[in-house]
């Protein structure tokens, strides 16, 4: 069999005897990684870890390199190297957050799997993705010209698993929303659903609460984080605010936003923060001072778990038993980032059918493509789901908080659209 060149451009295999990381003292050994010209200093990365190279000859930026030599106090001694993979492209300025990122997922599974919850899997692909007016689904069809959905959230089917018996589920997926991408929007994005049976939506706050100070506190060793120019400290008891106080505190609004939806949009034309027009409904009135006004001041320097929104914004909650007027649904922020959005689950099939229409209404309304109701959803309440809070929690955006992440193409792999 002829030997490989020793000085070919692209050898088979590498003479690696160990990773950064793992250099041991005194010792000759084989290393290989990217190299990093950073100003007078040459370093060399692996998935391990990063070491200076010394003595070492001149090494083109971005190549994969192997170096033979020994670990000093001052870094790694070269005595001889050999180039395993040319770089004929500029170098990442950053690297991905590849490693930060599998450890969230692990913290997170670390977390429910010691609470006993069962970890779940719905469809990729399905008949009826989420009746919400404003959102949109990305459409597929089978060889045979049937019609189906990338789902926007594994909601519906995760409820179908409650009525089958199981009584606390989490799942890590795929969603997808056919929106512009944007700092905090990717249109396939990483979702966090968990759902406990006889449970309301208070028990999924403390929920939350535990789960990201947890996840921080493994993966970063604290729970006090920077985002831009905002120290957050993560750890429990979080801010609670209705949304009322909310937009009472915030706003220049001082009508209730849960109240009359006239008197509500009569005071927010006379806003002078917010251009509210004459043709705007409640819903668009109350999101522009929402996002204008109150979102940007929520979250810190603690996270804020903002309670109590219009039942009319809120499908698939309970209505609040105290005062009919408000759904039991929170929504988390922190520094300004909506993360989190979560329920008391609405469980009456009737009154779940009649929402739905409603939406389906509201869908064609706006001119908005036309689904289904998933009748097997509403077949599942029909046989029974226990009261039950449930939660739907964007990953790459906790990702990007706990990283200090300007973008969310920053903590991706795969941006779009670079897919």
């Amino acid at each position: 069999m002829p030997q490989a060149d020793p000085n070919e451009e692209y050898p088979a295999r590498s003479r690696r005897t160990c990773v950064i990381r793992q250099i041991p003292p005194s010792k000759t050994v084989v290393i290989a990684g990217r190299v990093q010209v950073v100003q007078d200093r040459c370093l060399l990365s692996d998935q391990s870890g990063s070491i200076q190279l010394i003595d070492s000859p001149p090494l083109a930026d971005g190549s994969i390199v192997e170096a033979t030599g020994i670990a000093t106090d001052d870094g790694f001694r070269v005595a001889s190297h050999r180039t395993l993979s040319p770089s004929s492209r500029d170098a990442m300025s950053t690297r991905r957050l590849h490693k930060l990122r599998a450890n969230v997922f692990r913290e997170i599974r670390s977390y429910f799997d010691s609470r006993e919850f069962v970890e779940v899997e719905t469809p990729l692909l399905t008949r009826t993705p989420g009746m919400e007016p404003h959102l949109l689904s990305f459409e597929t069809q089978t060889a045979t010209g049937r019609r189906l959905y990338l789902p926007t959230s594994p909601e519906y089917a995760m409820k179908r698993l409650l009525s089958e018996g199981l009584e606390q589920i989490y799942q890590i997926c795929k969603s997808f929303r056919d929106e512009d991408a944007a700092s905090f929007h990717n249109p396939e994005f990483t979702m966090l659903e968990w759902y406990r049976g006889y449970a309301d939506y208070n028990t999924i706050a403390s929920d939350t609460e535990e789960l990201v100070a947890y996840v921080a506190s493994r993966t970063l060793g604290a729970t006090r984080i920077r985002f831009g120019d905002r120290d957050i400290e993560l750890s429990p008891p979080w801010e609670r605010l209705t949304v009322r106080d909310a937009f009472s505190q915030h706003s220049d609004i001082e009508a209730n936003p849960c109240g009359d939806p006239e008197e509500f949009v009569a005071a927010a034309r006379n806003s002078r923060r917010s251009n509210i027009d004459d043709a705007d409904d409640f819903d668009t009135a109350f999101f522009k001072v929402f996002l204008d006004q109150v979102e940007p001041d929520l979250g810190h320097p603690q996270p804020t778990i903002l309670t109590e929104y219009p039942a009319s914004m809120a499908a698939l909650a309970k209505r609040s038993e105290s005062d009919p007027r408000v759904a039991e649904r929170f929504e988390v922020y922190i520094a300004g980032i909506e993360l989190a959005n979560a329920f008391t689950e609405l469980n009456d099939p009737a009154e779940q059918r009649t929402r739905l229409e409603q939406e389906a209404s509201e869908r064609a309304a706006l001119s908005a493509p036309e689904y289904e109701i998933d009748q097997r959803f509403i077949e599942a309440l029909e046989r029974g789901i226990p009261p039950s809070g449930g939660i739907a929690l964007g990953v790459d955006r906790l990702i990007m908080l706990l990283a200090n992440a300007r973008h969310i193409r920053d903590v991706l792999a795969f941006p779009f659209p670079e897919i």
